[in-house]
């Protein structure tokens, strides 16, 4: 059976080539080309041997980036931080959709996003106090009364490339850094 499977598969790979080597014999653009063409500019025909096929897959460290996702981190109540949830970027047909899952937030305050192409500093929300924030204009997140977030909203003009690398902040209170994390593949 497996002979069989291979052979099928050859017949169906030499048919293929046949027909894009063939294209459109019958068309009159392509007759007065082949009349002109210089002899080197032939195809020879070349008699197919049957062989197995090799599918070879390779995976690239830095491929496209369609999706990205940032663990959110917040101050402590006992000191350091703690993880208060993620946001997460999908690219899709309709544009970038961008998924908040937070819990650990004042209650019914309003929160900016705010990305950042600063010096790597992942868990530090003194982390680019210097720097200038990038120019996009991210939605507002607006917690209810129980301080969890779960929220999402379709961006465009915006690629998950632009984002990747970036660190990401939840500001309060005219510019306090109250969550920080880094958007990764």
């Amino acid at each position: 059976m497996s002979s069989l499977m291979k052979k099928t598969c050859v017949f169906a790979s030499v048919l293929g080539a046949a027909t894009m080597l063939a294209g459109c014999s019958g068309c009159p653009e392509k007759r007065h080309h082949v009349k002109h063409m210089h002899k080197a500019q032939y195809v020879q025909p070349v008699e197919m041997i049957e062989s197995d096929t090799i599918v070879v897959y390779q995976t690239y460290e830095k491929a496209d980036v369609n999706s990205l996702y940032a663990k959110m981190y917040t101050h402590s109540s006992h000191g350091g931080e703690s993880k208060m949830g993620h946001i997460k970027f999908h690219e899709t047909d309709n544009g970038l959709k961008m998924e908040v899952d937070l819990k650990d937030l004042r209650a019914g305050v309003p929160y900016t996003i705010k990305l950042y192409q600063c010096s790597s500093c992942y868990n530090d929300a003194k982390c680019c106090h210097n720097s200038k924030a990038m120019d996009i204009k991210m939605p507002m997140l607006e917690t209810g009364v129980s301080g969890k977030l779960h929220q999402t909203s379709m961006m465009q003009g915006l690629s998950a490339a632009q984002l990747n690398g970036a660190n990401i902040y939840l500001e309060r209170d005219g510019g306090y850094k109250a969550g920080w994390g880094k958007l990764e593949k």
